[in-house]
């Protein structure tokens, strides 16, 4: 049985999922076994495997379930004590898994590692080093020049799933992730829950990944923003500490109407994401309250991980600036 379980969800992008699988195959740490989860996809994915990969276990779907219910497949077929996310358009560097589990053994209170993750299109670029959240979350670093301070590894509020690791006793304490996201935020839930539970995240600077970054959102760009706006709503109402829920709560809600004045995101599409969250709430709730009943933490430490909300604040009036033409300078992280 091996000890590491890497699983892949995938939707039509074969090609990104072959380079994915050859890094694989230069893995220094080599205790591991590949599942791939098709997501109903009709570019010839499962007979490309079964001719290039046929060491790699094929989990096919009849459709495209998202990210989350994909993974989920994955994690529940999984035989390793440690489990492996990857995007399918991600390419390891040799010593990425080698990497992630010497940060594991090293350290038993982490209960999950983040990988460097670097811009397969911009060389020397960040696209994330793990996640963070204020009111909103987001991939820390992205767009940054690669920098000493994302050299060195450190505690983080929840790792990116495009390319982390996580101790099978995660999962086991605090569920899988939550299939009502689909897709986007189901891993900073899913960090924030591990958070609670006592399990820390960490940031491993040596696991270093290639991202091409949303290949397979990018012919769904109307479906990214709903679930973007939707989701944010869900992590917030659902995860945040209720003293942070009861202050900023109202201007979470009022985001969505702003988003297209910051972003230039299409408004009928956000308006359509906040009808949409109003029938979720009440089984949100619930679901927030399962989560508060599995802490085993103070609050406070929680808070100390979240970013203050006052950085949305900053972007968001760098945005409007950048909108009017006062900025070109991009806000950082």
């Amino acid at each position: 049985m091996p000890r590491v379980s890497i699983v892949i969800p995938t939707w039509n992008q074969a090609g990104l999922l072959a380079a994915a699988l050859r890094s694989l195959s230069a893995q220094t740490f080599t205790d591991f076994e590949t599942i791939v989860v098709d997501n109903g996809s009709g570019d010839g994915t499962a007979a490309m495997l079964g001719r290039d990969f046929p060491q790699v276990r094929l989990l096919a779907l009849p459709e495209n379930r998202g990210f989350a219910p994909a993974t989920n497949a994955g994690l529940r077929a999984a035989t390793g004590e440690i489990l492996v996310c990857l995007n399918n358009d991600v390419e390891c560097e040799p010593g990425w898994l080698a990497a992630l589990v010497a940060a594991l053994d090293r350290m038993p209170e982490v209960g999950s590692v983040a990988s460097k993750m670097m811009d397969a299109k911009r060389p020397g670029t960040i696209d994330a080093a793990g996640d963070a959240m204020s009111l909103v979350a987001w991939n820390i670093g992205r767009g940054e020049r690669d920098a000493a301070r994302f050299s060195v590894g450190r505690e983080i509020l929840s790792a990116c799933a495009g390319a982390a690791a996580y101790r099978r006793a995660l999962f086991e304490r605090v569920g899988w992730f939550d299939e009502s996201f689909f897709a986007w935020f189901e891993d900073v839930d899913l960090g924030i829950r591990a958070q609670l539970a006592g399990f820390r995240c960490w940031y491993e600077p040596a696991a270093i990944v290639h991202h091409h970054g949303s290949a397979t959102a990018a012919a769904m760009s109307d479906r990214k923003v709903f679930l973007t706006v939707r989701n944010g709503m869900m992590l917030f109402f659902k995860t945040m500490p209720l003293r942070r829920v009861l202050v900023w709560g109202p201007l979470v809600l009022a985001w969505p109407w702003a988003d297209p004045v910051l972003t230039g995101r299409p408004l009928r599409v956000t308006a359509r994401a906040w009808f949409a969250f109003w029938p979720m709430l009440p089984a949100l709730l619930r679901a927030r309250r399962a989560v508060y009943a599995q802490r085993r933490i103070p609050v406070a430490r929680l808070i100390g991980l979240l970013e203050s909300p006052w950085k949305d604040i900053d972007r968001s009036f760098a945005a409007i600036g950048r909108r009017l033409g006062f900025g070109r300078r991009a806000a950082t992280t």
